[in-house]
């Protein structure tokens, strides 16, 4: 996933030059009671851009969108995927905009020169290159409905059609305003053009739905209709958004400052929201959570420790010396600004998901100096099981000693890929326990076998024993889980959640509850097509939270943000994802029966993503999973 797209090289100069950055102050700020947060998949906040940003575009979906530079870069955010750019070709005309396919999995890139290009699964059906466009530009571009066509705007009112989009007439621009924006109606009978004045010019069966009257506050930017055209929105470059038929209004840019220019505005797929993009890259949700007043922060990262090997886990001593384990078989202390290896079991099974995994530290830790880890291990000679080890860290913090092994016995594939799904997160509960997230083990009888501890969430003491009040007086509190990759308990409330990788799909944020079967069964064998929540074989399966549906995203480790500092934020989960490379912050609903996906940041900047850890001054901490040496310690701090 590391393309060009993600340089960060110095946008000032060009940006001053292109469309001159700026700060606009605007009145009053809407989020409509009873609509739904829009989404926030990320932006360009952070990095550097050569060009400004030109185009915006979501895929039809709704689960992300792209931005275009009007050098070519195309950057990249939630579900929607790179297809390609033009940053390294040489150009005749800068780039305008850019339109995604009805099945969001390619896009059009034009330019003001007429030419267009296509990636993914965008066919090319010609464009202006050789067309006479009389010194006009092409400012904006709409695909049909069957992605078999797209019709081009030039500056002056003049429609060009390719593929199987048909011309409906052009627009008549008065002398000095410029048009700006098409949008056709669902059938592709019609389409509305929209004027810099705000005016809309509607042709073929488009119905007229009212208009700005030619008054604006800035020059109106584009024009995005509803899903069953009753009406559109006409975006400003100022951030207001003017609405008119049945487009609901969803706020603005009003009442605070923002960086650059509103430059383009797509809609949700359900109507009830839209992004606004500007010059500098910004993407804000609008009805959302990243309006500037509501108080989301911004992220400042730093690399505490770098030069490791899957660093698994992290946590942090009462006097905040930071313990870490590696996968390759080691736990380690950074002390004084140097790695130090407390120690190295001779025992570990290193292979494929298994190692040294998952570190929790005693809450008695200032008086037992005790710390849990999870691992694989070869004891006693000729077999292998995952266990929990409970060790003590001296007084020097130089080692280990006191080791005892709490559990023993969770499955390990031998016959297959060893180590595969392996588990394995420890966790203290608020209720004093020793919580502890297991993998199936890839074998199919695992998840629904009582007296197996794979595929479980185990609640034990600090010793091992079964909590009381688990299901039958077993060590496990909930059955059904593939892999359990995160655990983290909610502040205020204590309900545990947690996090497991799903198939070719289905990964899921659960609510645990006591005794509850969370569905998964792949029997016979190792049946992989199965649901993750199988509620045909268990109708009292207990459903997710979230699940991230087809693809997976490869979620990983979890945890609660807390402190003020967070703003917005606070109480919020947030999720790190190996395979997509991201975090992602979660809303836990009042019952915390529902998680809703509301921000995605760091997409791709670090690579695979594996744990995320509060610390004790309030920062988070993340452990990338790249492997070789190339692996880091991150430490976010809000601001």
């Amino acid at each position: 996933m590391l393309h060009h797209r993600r340089r960060k090289v110095d946008r000032r100069a060009s940006l001053v030059a292109a469309i001159a950055i700026a700060l606009i102050p605007i009145v009053g700020v809407a989020n409509p009671a009873g609509a739904a947060d829009t989404p926030d998949y990320g932006d360009m906040a952070g990095r550097r851009l050569t060009t400004p940003v030109v185009g915006f575009a979501a895929r039809p979906q709704g689960d992300g969108y792209w931005l275009v530079t009007a050098r070519g870069n195309v950057y990249d955010f939630g579900a929607a995927k790179w297809r390609g750019a033009l940053a390294d070709r040489p150009l005749a005309s800068t780039v305008r905009g850019i339109a995604a396919t009805p099945d969001g999995r390619g896009y059009y890139l034009f330019l003001r020169n007429g030419r267009v290009f296509a990636f993914g699964t965008a066919d090319f059906h010609g464009s202006a290159r050789r067309v006479d466009l009389d010194g006009a530009s092409v400012t904006a571009m709409a695909v049909t409905s069957t992605g078999g066509g797209y019709w081009l705007l030039t500056e002056r009112g003049r429609v060009l059609a390719f593929g199987d989009a048909d011309r409906h007439g052009n627009a008549r621009p008065s002398a000095g305003v410029s048009t700006i924006g098409i949008a056709p109606t669902p059938d592709d009978g019609g389409y509305w053009i929209a004027l810099a004045n705000g005016k809309v010019a509607a042709r073929g069966n488009a119905v007229h739905r009212g208009d700005s009257g030619g008054r604006v506050s800035a020059a109106a930017v584009g024009i995005v209709a509803t899903s069953d055209g009753g009406g559109y929105w006409i975006p400003q470059l100022d951030g207001r958004v003017l609405d008119f038929g049945n487009a609901p209004f969803r706020g603005g840019l009003r009442g605070t400052r923002f960086a650059g220019f509103v430059v383009a505005m797509d809609r949700r797929p359900d109507d009830r929201g839209f992004w606004l993009a500007t010059t500098a890259g910004r993407v804000y949700p609008e009805p959302g959570t990243d309006l500037p007043l509501a108080g989301v922060p911004q992220l400042n990262v730093t690399t505490v420790v770098g030069g490791l090997t899957i660093p698994w886990d992290v946590a942090f001593m009462p006097n905040r010396t930071l313990l870490f384990t590696q996968r390759i078989g080691q736990i380690n202390a950074y002390v004084g600004g140097a790695v130090r290896t407390l120690a190295a079991p001779a025992d570990v099974v290193v292979a494929s998901e298994a190692g040294v995994m998952g570190l929790a530290i005693d809450p008695n830790f200032a008086a037992n100096r005790r710390i849990y880890v999870c691992m694989t291990s070869n004891l006693p000679a000729g077999t292998d099981d995952v266990r929990v080890v409970r060790f003590r860290v001296n007084e020097a913090v130089t080692a280990l000693t006191n080791r005892t092994d709490i559990v023993t016995g969770l499955p390990v594939n031998t016959f297959g890929e060893l180590g595969r799904h392996s588990g394995c997160r420890p966790r203290f509960g608020p209720d004093g326990f020793l919580w502890v997230g297991t993998g199936d083990a890839a074998i199919g009888t695992v998840p629904q076998d009582d007296n197996s501890l794979g595929g479980k969430v185990l609640r034990v003491d600090t010793n091992g024993n079964a909590a009381p009040g688990n299901p039958g007086g077993r060590r496990w509190y909930t059955k059904g889980h593939r892999n359990v990759q995160g655990l983290a308990f909610q502040p205020g409330t204590g309900r545990a959640f947690s996090v497991e990788h799903g198939s070719y799909r289905d990964d899921e944020i659960n609510r645990l509850v006591n005794g509850a079967n969370y569905g998964w069964d792949p029997v016979p064998g190792y049946n992989e097509s199965v649901p993750l929540t199988d509620f045909a074989k268990f109708p009292n399966a207990k459903g997710a939270a979230w699940s991230s549906g087809d693809p997976t995203l490869a979620t990983s480790g979890a945890d609660f943000l807390v402190g003020s500092a967070w703003r917005d934020w606070e109480g919020m989960l947030v999720v790190a994802s190996l395979k997509e490379a991201d975090l992602r912050v979660f809303r836990i609903s009042a019952n915390g029966e529902v998680a809703t996906q509301i921000a995605i940041r760091l997409d791709d900047d670090y690579g695979r993503l594996r744990t995320v850890v509060m610390a004790p001054n309030g920062s988070l901490y993340i452990t990338t999973s790249n492997g070789s040496g190339n692996d880091q310690i991150l430490k976010i701090t809000p601001s």
